[in-house]
């Protein structure tokens, strides 16, 4: 890429700025009201009841007609590919439940171990011992991976 093509903001008008915000800003604001389109639309499909084939499906599980909508056809079919074997979508069933532990949370906790160990370092006694228990921690969760 040509670094001589580029704009940098401090060589524009503060006027030209400014003109380049409210660009932004109404093109931030179209996105949302898409997605929120999107979304409302997306809700309305899985709300609608299920067709009969699946109906049918739903009922042989024991699923109440009531209960019986898009949502639940997809639900349905994400169990039973679980149930079927699939790790994804065991892991999903489990996001969805709220007990999945995330990839998220094993770094943030892989993290806090090396903070303690670098507070730690240079240290002597007891602080020995911490560190000692701190790589048992971190060599069992690589162990776990």
């Amino acid at each position: 890429m040509n670094e001589n093509n580029l704009i940098r903001p401090g060589d524009l008008t503060p006027s030209e700025r400014r003109e380049n915000a409210r660009k932004a800003g109404k093109a931030s604001g179209e996105a949302r009201r898409k997605r929120k389109s999107m979304r409302d639309k997306m809700e309305l499909l899985l709300s609608l009841p299920a067709c009969d084939s699946d109906l049918a499906e739903l009922e042989a599980l024991g699923i109440p007609t009531e209960d019986s909508d898009n949502e639940m056809v997809i639900l349905k079919g994400l169990f039973l590919k679980a149930a079927s074997g699939d790790v994804a979508a065991s892991k999903e069933i489990r996001n969805i439940l709220g007990k999945d532990n995330s990839s998220e949370e094993l770094t943030l906790k892989k993290k806090e171990l090396d903070l303690k160990k670098k507070q730690l370092s240079g240290d002597t006694g007891e602080n020995n011992i911490i560190k000692m228990w701190i790589e048992a921690v971190t060599e069992g969760e690589k162990n776990e991976s």
